[in-house]
């Protein structure tokens, strides 16, 4: 149900604006990235002026096998506007509303000084241009609307001039130039490779509608272009050499070959606005826009009202705006899994490279859909992953082109049995036999031993896993058979994990009253090891991880001696009974050592391995990605550990939503509309940490969501 609030506390659907002023648009306001989702894996992304800078950036990414096999099928629109000024000046004006960058361009271009501002809103992008001439003015407004669940978007045009027709030697033109990649979204068309001979357009005509169906061997798919009340003209052409700024920045190849297809030319019509629109679809079908944009309003709604009433319905107008963005940008996660038999749920890790990963979809559970209400969309995930598992243990991630699913994780199933609890507690039902069946599954596993070294040591009660060249935690970067953070031995998180499980199962009913008291008292057993030879770490805090050290003749456990911030999550978790005093000296350590506006550094400063900021070779990032490098979603671990300190008193709580409230800006400074994967470690000049990684990241959202519901409300 709606919230029943006075009309000045209502929260609509929430915009990111970006204004700019014509003729000298800020160049870095035009590189902010914006996304968005289709809710079956597709996307659409780029930059706030319209300039490709990713291989990922395009106006129609499409999920193949939903949510996976994604194709880049449409990457942009040329937009050409012509003027035939009159016999009083001479000449012709000409306007390109969108800029590219090319190959042997030595910077990205500057934003077209024609454009007057940007905004995102729920399911669409926006842009304003004022094109000034010697007879008067042309405003050009372009809407791109990506279609909910349909595989398809559609681009509006709305043209009002400001030029009499008596002025005009001829027609007022905008060409509109299709350019198709239609690619797997990881790959590139590489320069030189791409030919009209790859291709097979068939001309499409049906009343009112003229385009073409775009055909391209191995792809699976096919691209149909549409234009609406336009003449199509079918001249093909090769644009040879676009290169992406972001790929060169990253040592990556940056440059390729699209197709232009078709070209579409809308006579202007000085008298009165004119409409124009493009549709672009992989179905033959004809568009339901309304219905799509209704479907998506209306979920991303309740989204919000759910939100703010599980927060208390805060009465600060900052907070609830926060809150509403927060849970509106969190629905561009949630994306359904298409199976042979059944479509259930899942969450896409980040954008644009990442899929629907176990661990991250764990983690995002309780932010994106419990303090969202979505509880038949988070037990469909739930099942999903429990469905998959295997060995004891649910996937690590799925398949991009969807093969066998991975299984090289170690946290991933006990985030699972916290989200599983998570669910029937915010929900009010019981867990269904399959979900507890899971659940004593992987408990089992790790008490006996499973794949990739995981067993839990019957001296000490503790899980140990893996060795020095595996990646099983979510410090998980490989290279090149390199490990950066193995963290192999028992890390303090997955204790934390296993023994928050323990007690979780204990409370799930459906339970023998003796098995409860064995899982109690193993999570005892494994708590009293972690006070015993995990306290007074580095910095006064837990340790890292104990590492297995074997000497000729003796084996012992080595304490790590890195200050590292998985440490909060043993004094986060609820179903973890640690001290209070640990809890203090976690807390201590974390904001001296570790703590930013903008998330936890994954080591502190003084290690040798720190590395201050991500950059270089790919190589070089895998290095920093875990070893200083700051991660947003880590600050709801940081969150629940300060209000527990805090007794959830009104200073703790006033400290976490103004950090929370503060990072969650970045939505409008470092990007559009969501919240960066990492950030650099050290502030630049600017005393600025560097966005980094994905532009937008399910649990960079999720738990800075769920970190001010929970301390918006007053209460775990």
């Amino acid at each position: 149900m709606p919230l029943d609030l006075p009309e000045n506390m209502a929260v609509d659907l929430p915009e990111h604006p970006i204004a700019f002023t014509p003729g000298s648009p800020d160049p870095d306001h035009g590189a902010l990235e914006w996304l968005l989702a289709d809710a079956r894996g597709g996307f659409a992304m780029g930059c706030a002026d319209a300039t490709p800078m990713r291989r990922y950036h395009g106006l129609l990414i499409a999920s193949l096998a939903p949510p996976v096999r994604r194709a880049l099928m449409l990457s942009a629109i040329d937009e050409h506007l012509h003027i035939p000024l009159g016999d009083s000046c001479g000449c012709h004006h000409d306007t390109r509303l969108t800029r590219f960058q090319f190959a042997g361009d030595a910077a990205r271009p500057a934003p077209p000084p024609t454009l007057a501002g940007f905004t995102k809103g729920a399911g669409t992008c926006t842009w304003d241009h004022t094109i000034p001439s010697q007879i008067g003015t042309v405003r050009v407004r372009k809407t791109l609307t990506l279609l909910d669940r349909a595989r398809a978007c559609r681009v509006e045009y709305e043209i009002e001039s400001g030029i009499l027709s008596a002025e005009l030697e001829g027609p007022m033109t905008l060409t509109l130039s299709p350019l198709v990649a239609m690619r797997d979204f990881h790959e590139l068309n590489h320069p030189g490779t791409l030919s009209l001979d790859q291709f097979r357009l068939d001309p499409l005509a049906q009343p009112a509608i003229e385009g073409v169906v775009v055909h391209r061997d191995g792809l699976g798919a096919s691209l149909h272009i549409r234009g609406v009340q336009l003449k199509a003209h079918h001249d093909q052409s090769i644009w040879r050499g676009m290169r992406y700024e972001h790929e060169t920045r990253r040592g990556q190849s940056d440059t390729e070959d699209l197709l232009c297809p078709v070209r579409f030319v809308v006579e202007i019509d000085p008298r009165s606005t004119t409409h124009a629109a493009l549709e672009f679809a992989l179905d033959e079908q004809p568009l339901e826009l309304d219905a799509c944009t209704t479907r998506r309003s209306t979920r991303v709604h309740s989204s919000i009202d759910h939100a703010l009433r599980q927060a208390g319905d805060p009465r600060d107008p900052t907070l609830r705006e926060t809150i509403a963005r927060l849970a509106s940008a969190g629905d561009d996660f949630v994306v359904d899994r298409v199976f042979p038999e059944s479509t259930s749920t899942s969450i896409i890790a980040g954008y644009p490279w990442f899929s629907d990963w176990g661990r991250d979809t764990m983690i995002c559970i309780p932010g994106l859909l419990l303090t969202t209400g979505r509880f038949d969309e988070a037990h469909a995930c739930l099942t999903t992953f429990a469905r998959a598992r295997a060995h004891g243990l649910i996937p690590n991630r799925f398949d991009d082109d969807a093969g066998p699913a991975h299984f090289n994780t170690v946290d991933a199933p006990l985030w699972f049995v916290h989200a599983c609890l998570s669910w029937s507690i915010a929900s009010g039902k019981p867990l269904d036999r399959g979900l507890i069946d899971a659940c004593d599954d992987i408990l089992d596993a790790y008490a006996r031993g499973t794949i990739n070294k995981i067993a839990m040591d019957p001296h000490d009660g503790l899980i140990r896993c893996g060795d020095p060249r595996t990646q099983l935690t979510w410090m998980d970067a490989l290279r090149d058979g390199v490990a950066f953070t193995p963290r192999h031995g028992k890390p303090i998180e997955i204790n934390a994990l296993w023994i928050n499980a323990l007690r979780a199962r204990a409370k799930m009913g459906s339970i023998d009253p003796v098995r409860a008291a064995e899982l109690d008292a193993r999570a005892t057993m494994a708590e009293q090891s972690i006070v015993r030879t995990m306290t007074a770490g580095p910095h006064g805090g837990l340790v890292d991880c104990l590492i297995p050290h074997n000497a000729v003749r003796s084996f012992s456990w080595r304490r790590s001696d890195e200050c590292r911030p998985n440490q909060a999550f043993a004094t986060a978790l609820p179903g973890v009974r640690l001290p209070d005093h640990i809890a203090r000296d976690v807390l201590n350590s974390i904001e001296r050592h570790l703590l930013t506006p903008v998330g936890l550094r994954t080591l502190s400063a003084d290690h040798p391995e720190y590395q201050a900021h991500y950059c270089g070779s790919m190589t070089d990032r895998d290095r920093a990605y875990h070893n200083g490098t700051v991660w947003p979603w880590l600050i709801g671990a940081y969150a629940d550990t300060k209000l527990r300190v805090g007794a959830f008193d009104d200073t703790a709580r006033k400290g976490v939503i103004d950090h929370l409230v503060s990072l969650a800006s970045a939505m409008d400074t470092d990007g559009v509309g969501s919240i960066h994967e990492i950030y650099d470690a050290e502030p630049d000049e600017m005393k600025d940490h560097a966005p980094q990684g994905c532009p937008a990241q399910a649990w960079s959202i999720a738990e800075v969501l769920r970190g001010l519901v929970i301390a918006s409300r007053g209460r775990a």
